[in-house]
């Protein structure tokens, strides 16, 4: 299926590893024109190295804090300047810390309103205008199933994602005169590097297997295992694209089954 991307202009953020590396590189196989955006440059710059080896297309990385409100504005700026304009936006910016309730003091609690709900906001609020000026836009929020459902020692995400999904939802509402589709991706467990790592650690503690370990930590995931993160790269760049015309305003669960929600 050819989505249509072939010379879009995105940008993702968190995009130096994990689920944002993983939607860069699609949105980059599919002939879009990707600035890629996270805190540590040195991290970002080998992400750019990897991402033009895998696909044959360098993206272009631009160190930002997604947690400032100043980092956030020279991101949108540096990006209208390389590629002029904005067509599709990844707001992905990662969580707040795990830990039950009585663990957390204020400054984890703003940190995950910053994380969430500030950083999409003000991204938003940054990259419309334009978007509205060129009758299109794409605006793809990657949350987490912690915004659909109560999961045990995630309270700071179970708090502010369901903001951020609220905030989606009439956002789509607002903007779907102007052909500015948004949407939410809620991924469940996923083998990225940083679940590769604890799960190494967690089997070391325990004496066991790496493989073990997986096979009981998947065993309530119906499909028997944890996602590949191209697989949230996949969902992500149709609904970026123009072949997406009519899902907007959508929360969307990619965790093989794992959420018993009805709706």
């Amino acid at each position: 299926m050819k989505l249509g991307l072939e010379g879009k202009r995105a940008v993702v953020g968190g995009a130096s590893r994990g689920l944002g590396f993983a939607v860069a590189e699609a949105l980059l196989a599919e002939g879009a024109q990707v600035v890629i955006a996270a805190r540590d440059e040195d991290n970002l710059e080998l992400a750019a190295r990897l991402l033009e080896a895998r696909t044959g297309f360098p993206p272009i990385p631009i160190a930002a804090d997604l947690t400032s409100v100043d980092s956030r504005q020279g991101l949108v700026e540096r990006t209208m300047e390389q590629l002029g304009g904005i067509d599709i936006l990844i707001a992905n910016a990662g969580g707040p810390p795990p830990g039950p309730f009585l663990s957390h003091g204020l400054e984890n609690w703003q940190l995950a309103i910053d994380l969430a709900l500030g950083s999409v906001t003000h991204l938003c609020r940054l990259v419309i205008p334009s978007m509205m000026a060129q009758g299109f836009g794409r605006i793809v929020q990657i949350v987490s199933i912690a915004g659909l459902e109560a999961i045990d020692g995630l309270i700071l995400s179970n708090a502010s994602r369901p903001a951020v999904l609220g905030f989606a939802k009439a956002l789509a509402r607002e903007m779907a005169s102007h052909n500015i589709l948004v949407n939410s991706i809620c991924p469940g467990v996923f083998m990225t590097d940083r679940m590769t790592q604890l799960a190494k650690e967690r089997a070391t503690t325990r004496g066991i297997k790496v493989e073990e370990y997986l096979d009981e930590f998947s065993s309530d995931i119906p499909l028997g295992r944890p996602g590949n993160p191209r697989e949230v790269g996949d969902l992500a760049v149709f609904l970026a694209s123009p072949r997406n015309s009519y899902i907007t305003g959508a929360a969307i669960p990619i965790d093989g089954g794992k959420t018993r929600r009805l709706y």
